[in-house]
């Protein structure tokens, strides 16, 4: 009798730890993960177009969507388009050419606010190591994204966190350096004249002509 009496205890101690684990397990799988809580970018296929969905602030009702239809780069000006929205209130829609269909966005701090920006692969050319991209700023204080001007003429840029300049550089017969600012009306300008990489891209070096033309171009 006391053999059967404490089989029938262990079965209602493994019975009850049974439901416990599935409560939890159930607890679990309702809970956002906090990896894609914390996500900014989904995508989503279509038959021919990639759609990414980008939240710039905290506010996630405000929403950068890229609609990109790699197949069509050959026949069309334009086979993409980036919309900046909040529910049914749309405050930008560009036309867009954007020649690949993965990993086309990147987020880099573009103007020293310490503020990740938007950039956009366009395409590639020279030797096919020249890239152009387009810039989107991102104003985190006025909930707002601005497109910089003529920013996809610019060849493989980089910011420059010590000088504040946009660094260029393009590969040709000869490989280049260009320096380039944006205005407060956000367009891409260059300062001074581009000059050659004799030196191998050498940092120290590049620094100092950085520094040259900036003290050219502040006189």
């Amino acid at each position: 009798m006391k053999i059967f009496f404490s089989i029938f205890i262990l079965l209602i101690i493994f019975s009850c730890r049974g439901n416990a684990l599935r409560k939890k397990n159930i607890q679990q799988a309702d809970a956002i993960p906090k990896k894609q809580a914390s996500a900014k970018t989904i995508n989503q296929l279509d038959t021919n177009c990639v759609f990414q969905n980008y939240h710039p602030f905290a506010d996630t009702n405000y929403v950068v969507t890229i609609k990109n239809c790699p197949e069509r780069y050959k026949e069309l000006e334009h086979n993409a388009t980036i919309t900046f929205s909040k529910g049914k209130q749309v405050f930008l829609k560009d036309s867009l050419f954007i020649k690949i269909q993965n990993d086309f966005v990147d987020f880099k701090d573009f103007n020293g606010d310490g503020i990740k920006d938007i950039l956009i692969f366009s395409e590639t050319g020279g030797r096919g190591g020249n890239s152009f991209c387009y810039l989107y700023l991102v104003d985190a204080k006025n909930k707002t994204i601005n497109r910089v001007k003529d920013f996809e003429n610019v060849v493989n840029p980089e910011y420059n966190k010590k000088h504040k300049v946009i660094v260029a550089y393009g590969l040709s017969g000869t490989n280049n350096y260009s320096i380039y600012k944006i205005s407060k009306d956000h367009k891409v300008y260059q300062i001074g004249k581009s000059f050659e990489d004799t030196f191998e891209s050498n940092a120290d070096v590049l620094d100092k002509e950085i520094t040259k033309i900036l003290n050219r171009y502040n006189k």
